[in-house]
């Protein structure tokens, strides 16, 4: 659907040069606009600092055999399939999507140019399977009924309807599993029980990794608790227009929604009472981290912004002097890079000062 508005022309049909009059509802909350941050009069005190952190639960076989089979896929082959052939369970597919439920868009539900592989969704019951059978390049309605368990708590055991765009399908076929030839490629042992171990601990150390992110975040959860400073709900607009600006937004409009379908999706996010939740403690803990450096007079080390940068570039599997002499040409970037840095260093400050206990360890 196109928006009912496009943007100013000259007489002769030229674009003027001056900034134009309209711009559209995502393009509009991708950039955002000045907003003012309340101030933290009093700092939150870092004094009696204490978490537990629950015992993570075990991995279940099916947990292990998705993980296996996600390490393997470099090793598939897969073939595009032609306009004419139907899609088959385990294929890939490359599609466009939208939800409705009672004529509102579903939050959250649009998406565009996501491959996935075709597999049952507990959370969209028959979405899936109504695309096993399709062709690439199809378009196909389906009407399914949201679980009692759906994310969002108003739409649970509500009819909805999802529009699909079926742009591209893929087979997939893996090796044998089993075979010495993929073992030896795979480098995680010689038997299949080797590589299943191997898998098992790498996902050990990840479940490690998150429980460790788990409890920084519990941590910072709690000084953000003790952080006096009233949040104003326009803030939190502010923060969720440029969310959604970056991510659905963009996918509204370049599925041509009318401005007001744009609008009625921006205002689903907006509603959205467990978002506004987490986007206030975001906005909480960044007032309290910055009262706390404040108050205890942190000052960014030129060190520590490097350690930040060699993070950075060893994460993207980039040379770290190639990253700095990147932030150095562009001094917005190295503004940003500071700002990232300077709160990664509060962050460090706090966690120094907790007491962390992780149950069962």
């Amino acid at each position: 659907m196109d928006s009912k508005k496009s943007p100013p022309t000259t007489p002769s049909g030229k674009k003027p040069l001056e900034v134009p009059l309209y711009v559209p509802p995502a393009k509009q909350a991708a950039q955002g606009k000045e907003v003012q941050l309340p101030e933290v009069v009093n700092a939150p005190s870092l004094e009696g600092l204490e978490i537990k952190v629950p015992a993570p639960e075990g991995f279940t076989a099916e947990e292990v055999q998705e993980r296996f089979l996600e390490l393997a896929r470099p090793f598939a082959t897969e073939r595009a399939r032609l306009p004419t052939e139907q899609i088959a369970w385990g294929d890939e597919v490359l599609l466009n999507l939208a939800g409705y439920s009672n004529g509102k868009l579903i939050p959250f539900s649009v998406k565009t140019d996501v491959w996935m592989p075709l597999e049952p969704e507990p959370l969209l019951p028959g979405l899936y399977e109504a695309i096993a059978g399709q062709v690439p390049t199809e378009g196909i309605v389906v009407d399914i009924t949201l679980p009692d368990d759906y994310p969002v708590e108003s739409l649970r055991g509500a009819p909805a309807r999802f529009l699909v765009h079926i742009q591209a399908a893929r087979e997939v076929k893996y090796p044998d599993l089993e075979s010495p030839e993929f073992l030896e490629a795979f480098g995680r042992g010689k038997t299949i029980e080797e590589a299943t171990q191997s898998v098992v601990q790498q996902m050990a150390d990840e479940h490690a990794q998150l429980l460790l992110l788990q409890a920084r975040q519990m941590v910072l959860g709690e000084v953000a608790r003790r952080t006096e400073v009233d949040v104003p709900p326009e803030l939190i607009d502010e923060e969720i227009r440029r969310r959604w600006g970056a991510t659905e937004g963009a996918s509204v409009a370049e599925l041509n929604f009318t401005d007001e379908e744009q609008e009625e999706s921006l205002n689903s996010w907006l509603q959205d009472e467990e978002m506004r939740a987490e986007v206030e403690l975001r906005l909480r803990i960044g007032l309290a981290l910055g009262a706390i450096v404040k108050r205890d007079g942190l000052k960014l080390t030129p060190e520590f912004v490097d350690k930040v940068l060699r993070d950075e570039a060893e994460s993207q599997g980039l040379a770290p002097a190639d990253v700095a002499a990147a932030f150095k040409a562009d001094a917005q970037a190295r503004a940003r890079l500071e700002q990232v840095a300077m709160h990664l260093m509060a962050v460090d400050y706090v966690m120094k000062r907790a007491k962390i206990e992780f149950e069962g360890a």
